[in-house]
């Protein structure tokens, strides 16, 4: 990585840091477009989790901020799948505020000295408060970039993974719930959608889009970085699955908001809305208001899973699955 951590003793850098949040459901492209990120020269810390079997390349998640934002999960009562919606006043619970402290000493200690970093975990889009209000205190300029796949190909790897959390309906829930309730918060921010799918098909052409859209100038040696991501990195057989947005169209069976969110999203994606028009974030408000309506059934849902967990307590297919999806592996291909 270009921007590696000077040495102990320089000063930190405060108000000219800009960090930047890779958001997006999980199965959507975050691992590889947070490493495409790190071949523009935008420092992604030094610790990562160990390659594992579902993401054998790599999440490039940096493993202390990694740790402290799963518990802040766990401090506001949500799990990884949860989809009911979340009040805001959960957020100024003395648990929550001490693992802000803990997450802004991490900062300070792990990317202090980087002018520019990035972290990414899939479910930030719902720590959005959190991390808004962290990052203000901290006087640090958030930006976002958001990855963007057809949710039809989400539920496909979802389901490869998770039957449960793979189908269709209840993957358009989970989906919803990463995507929707906060990302209002994003207007008159810096934020860049990318398409899986574009990124997959033209790697070069995102990443340099991506550098312009954050200001970062494109030196020979980040230009070898980009070449060396494409060539090296990207393979598109990864994908199995290739939906468009005519299929969003097609599906009858798509919950109509997740159908319009997925389209505003495909649309930024192709700079087709410009994330600082107006009438874009009046298309998220209505979308926002009218999930906001499903609250109680959303929440219903939630109570019915934890019941239905605790009366299965005895079925170890769930846990022993995932813990297979997540060993280690040794050799990438």
């Amino acid at each position: 990585m270009k921007n590696d951590n000077p040495q102990p003793g320089q000063p930190e850098i405060r108000a000219s840091q800009q960090a930047i949040l890779v958001l997006g459901p999980g199965r959507s492209g975050t691992s590889t477009l947070t490493r495409g990120l790190g071949a523009l020269g935008i420092y992604l810390g030094r610790h990562f989790r160990r390659p594992v079997r579902k993401n054998p390349r790599g999440n490039y998640e940096e493993v202390h901020l990694l740790k402290l934002s799963k518990k802040v999960r766990n401090s506001v009562g949500m799990r990884a799948d949860s989809v009911r919606i979340v009040d805001e006043s959960v957020w100024d619970n003395p648990a929550t505020q001490r693992l802000g402290k803990h997450m802004e000493a991490a900062i300070r200690q792990y990317f202090g000295n980087a002018p520019v970093w990035a972290f990414k975990y899939a479910g930030s889009g719902r720590l959005l408060p959190f991390w808004l209000d962290l990052l203000e205190r901290m006087e640090i300029e958030p930006a976002f970039v958001f990855a963007y796949r057809n949710p039809l190909s989400i539920a496909q790897s979802r389901a490869k993974l998770n039957r449960q959390r793979g189908h269709p309906a209840y993957n358009q829930l989970e989906w919803l719930a990463n995507v929707v309730p906060h990302i209002d918060r994003l207007e008159g921010h810096r934020l860049i959608v990318v398409d899986y799918d574009r990124l997959l098909d033209a790697p070069q052409r995102e990443l340099l889009r991506i550098a312009g859209r954050l200001g970062i100038e494109v030196t020979p040696e980040i230009s070898n970085e980009i070449e060396r991501f494409a060539g090296n990195f990207v393979r598109r057989d990864w994908r199995h699955t290739q939906f468009t947005d005519a299929d969003l169209e097609a599906d009858e069976t798509l919950h109509p908001l997740v159908r319009r969110a997925a389209l505003l999203l495909s649309a930024m994606a192709r700079d087709a809305e410009d994330t600082d028009n107006r009438e874009l974030w009046r298309k998220w408000h209505e979308i926002q208001r009218e999930y906001r309506r499903q609250g109680p059934t959303l929440a219903l849902i939630d109570e019915l899973k934890a019941a239905n967990r605790r009366a299965r307590w005895w079925d170890l297919s769930v846990p022993l699955r995932a813990a297979w999806n997540k060993l280690p592996v040794w050799r990438v291909r």
